[in-house]
C-alpha cells in the first residue's frame, strides 16, 4: 500500500460559549481547523485533523499550516503509511519543527494503519484499557456568576473533572475560587490552569493563601525553569504542559522530578507516534495524564481518544470532548458522551470521516 495523494481542507469552529477566554488576554470566539486526508493506492482514505487554540497558544497558527503541508507532501508520497515511525522520521529530515503539521499527516497514517489491518487505532496502541473515559471541562476566565452557572449545568452531566483558567492578577484568581460554589467538592478533580502567567513569587502566594484546597496547578509560570524552581515550595501538585515540547522534554522532567501530571497534547508532539512514546514513559514513571489535544472536531477528538482509550486506566487522569465545545462538527463518527464519560469507536481505523460540505479545499503550492 502506498500514499498517492495528500490533501488538505479547512473550516471553521465556533465556540459553543460567550468566549474561550485564558490567561494574557488570550480571547476567541473562531477557530480554524485543518483536516488532512491520505488516499493510497488500493483506495483508502486516512483522516487526521489539527486545530491551533488560537495564535498565541502554540508556536502554530492555522493560516501557516498549509505551507508546512506542502513541504511535507512530497516525502510522503509513495510511502507505506503502515510504516508510521518511517514516515515520522522522513517529515523530521523534510522540516524542523512545525510538529503541529505533521501531526495531521501522522494522525491519519494510524487510520490507515487500522484500516488497512481492520483493527480500531486504540488496539494497535496497546488494546483497550479504558472502556470508557472520564471527562474534564474547561471553565473560561470569566466572572464567578458565570462559572457558577455552568458548573451546575456540568455537574447535571455527571461532569465531576473540571479545569478552571485562572491567570489574572494572583488576588482575582483567588477571589474567584473563594466565590466558587463547591470549588474542588469530594469525589471532583480540579485542575487551575494558569498557562504560565504567573511569576515564581505569585505562584507561591496563590498556593499558600489556597492550601487547604485539592487542586493541581497547571503550568503556574512562565517556563519550566521557573517551573521547577517553586515546585518544591508550592502546597499543590504540579501539572506540566506548555513548557513540554518534546520527548526529550518530558525525559528531562521527569529526571527532575518536575511534575506531578501532564498535559499530553497529540498535536504538540507530532501526532500519534510519538505521543505514544511520551505516554507509555510516563506511565513506566507513575505520572497520569490528561490526553488530549490543542483544539479540533472528531477526527482530532478521535485520535487522542484511542490514545487514552489504550492508557491504564490507573494512569488516565482524564480526557476532554473538544468536539462538543464547538456548534458545528466538522465529522461524523466521533466519540460516544455519555454521563461525564467518552467511549471511543471499536471501527477500524479511528472510526470517522470529515463532513466535506462544512469544509473547503485547501491548495498546497
Amino acid at each position: 500500500m502506498k500514499i498517492v495523494d495528500l490533501k488538505a481542507y479547512q473550516g471553521e469552529l465556533q465556540y459553543n460559549g460567550p468566549a474561550y477566554a485564558f490567561a494574557e488576554g488570550r480571547c476567541y470566539q473562531t477557530f480554524i481547523s485543518t483536516v488532512v486526508v491520505l488516499t493510497t493506492n488500493d483506495g483508502l482514505e486516512g483522516y487526521g485533523e489539527v486545530c491551533p487554540c488560537g495564535p498565541r497558544y502554540m508556536p502554530a497558527f492555522a493560516e501557516g499550516i498549509p505551507a508546512c503541508l506542502a513541504q511535507l507532501r512530497p516525502c510522503v508520497l509513495g510511502e507505506d503509511p503502515c510504516q508510521t515511525t518511517r514516515i515520522f522520521q522522513r517529515m523530521e529530515q523534510a522540516l524542523n519543527g512545525h510538529a503541529v503539521a505533521k501531526a495531521a499527516i501522522d494522525m491519519a497514517c494510524w487510520d490507515l494503519l487500522g484500516k488497512a489491518s481492520g483493527l480500531p487505532v486504540h488496539v494497535l496502541l496497546g488494546g483497550l484499557l479504558s472502556e470508557s473515559m472520564p471527562l474534564h471541562r474547561i471553565l473560561p476566565l470569566t466572572a464567578a456568576d458565570d462559572v457558577n452557572a455552568s458548573l451546575s449545568i456540568l455537574r447535571q452531566q455527571k461532569i465531576h473533572h473540571f479545569q478552571l483558567k485562572l491567570g489574572r492578577d494572583v488576588e482575582e484568581d483567588i477571589a474567584l475560587v473563594n466565590e466558587l460554589e463547591g470549588a474542588c467538592s469530594p469525589g471532583e478533580v480540579w485542575v487551575g490552569d494558569i498557562n504560565g502567567a504567573w511569576r515564581p513569587d505569585e505562584a507561591l502566594r496563590f498556593s499558600r493563601q489556597m492550601a487547604d484546597l485539592p487542586l493541581y496547578l497547571e503550568e503556574p509560570c512562565g517556563d519550566y525553569q521557573q517551573n521547577l524552581a517553586v515546585r518544591s515550595r508550592l502546597h499543590h501538585p504540579v501539572k506540566l504542559d506548555e513548557s513540554l515540547n518534546s520527548l526529550a522534554d518530558v525525559l528531562r522532567a521527569l529526571r527532575d522530578n518536575a511534575m506531578d501530571a501532564m498535559a499530553l497534547k497529540l498535536s504538540r508532539y507530532g501526532g500519534l507516534t510519538v505521543a505514544r512514546q511520551v505516554r507509555d514513559v510516563c506511565v513506566a514513571h507513575g505520572v497520569p495524564l490528561t490526553i488530549e489535544d490543542a483544539w479540533g472536531s472528531g477526527i482530532a477528538t478521535a485520535a487522542y481518544a484511542h490514545l487514552a482509550a489504550s492508557t491504564p486506566s490507573r494512569y488516565l487522569l482524564n480526557t476532554t470532548d473538544l468536539h462538543n465545545y464547538n456548534t458545528t462538527q466538522l465529522a461524523d463518527g466521533a466519540p460516544i458522551v455519555e454521563q461525564g464519560r467518552m467511549t471511543v469507536s471499536a471501527e477500524a481505523g479511528l472510526g470517522v470521516k470529515p463532513d466535506l460540505t462544512k469544509l473547503h479545499a485547501t491548495k498546497l503550492a
